[in-house]
């Protein structure tokens, strides 16, 4: 019996304002990388995710230093001014509210998420997920970043739930789902651009979890 559901933050229940290229996309371009480089990706995250940066060239110019990019001063500014812009424009998704108020009142909730401290900041004062979740693990405050499964195992004890009676609703396979599948817990692919048509376990809106309630 499902007494818990376990969300990603970004790109699963919230996204960014920005309609056109993601802006970590824009970002990782204009070094010669991509978003879908994996390796990239936990780099990025790993400079950025796991601290409170309060001055963002900081981690900038140490991700330059490990990718052996060289750098000026004009380009640590370009890619300050991208991040920046990504990290005060967060958007709910049309559904997001109105599932997660229906879900709470029969469910626990709890949300992990690999994120920036200001992007998360703003998004607790303009949508107060602080009073929806009963529990919230953010990167830069335990320190670990998902497919960590530390992170699932710390999350079921908050929830006070078993990992047969939760569910991991995500947006990455990787990160998301197969790492909660790793651990025991039920994963739920939520793939809004259908780019994993062939994955059993898939939806593409929130509204649709209830069908593996």
């Amino acid at each position: 019996m499902i007494k818990a559901i376990i969300f990603d933050c970004w790109d699963t229940l919230f996204g960014n304002e920005i309609e056109k290229t993601h802006p970590f996309q824009i970002f990782a371009e204009k070094i010669g990388k991509s978003l879908q480089d994996y390796t990239y990706l936990k780099i990025f995250e790993k400079h950025f995710m796991l601290e409170k940066h309060y001055r963002l060239e900081v981690p900038i110019k140490e991700l330059l230093d490990e990718l052996h990019i060289k750098h000026t001063n004009k380009l640590i500014d370009e890619l300050k001014g991208i991040l920046e812009a990504a990290l005060h424009s967060q958007k709910s998704f049309p559904e997001t509210l109105k599932v997660l108020n229906e879900l709470r009142k029969n469910y626990k909730l709890g949300l992990i998420s690999n994120t920036f401290y200001q992007s998360f900041e703003g998004l607790e004062e303009k949508f107060k997920v602080n009073e929806i979740f009963d529990a919230i693990l953010k990167s830069y405050e335990t320190k670990m970043l998902k497919p960590d499964p530390k992170i699932f195992e710390i999350m079921i004890k908050r929830l006070k739930v078993n990992k047969d009676e939760a569910l991991m609703v995500g947006d990455s396979l990787k990160d998301d789902v197969e790492s909660a599948e790793n651990f025991g817990i039920k994963g739920i692919l939520i793939d809004r651009k259908g780019k994993h048509p062939e994955y059993p376990n898939r939806i593409t809106s929130l509204e649709q979890v209830k069908k593996f309630l």
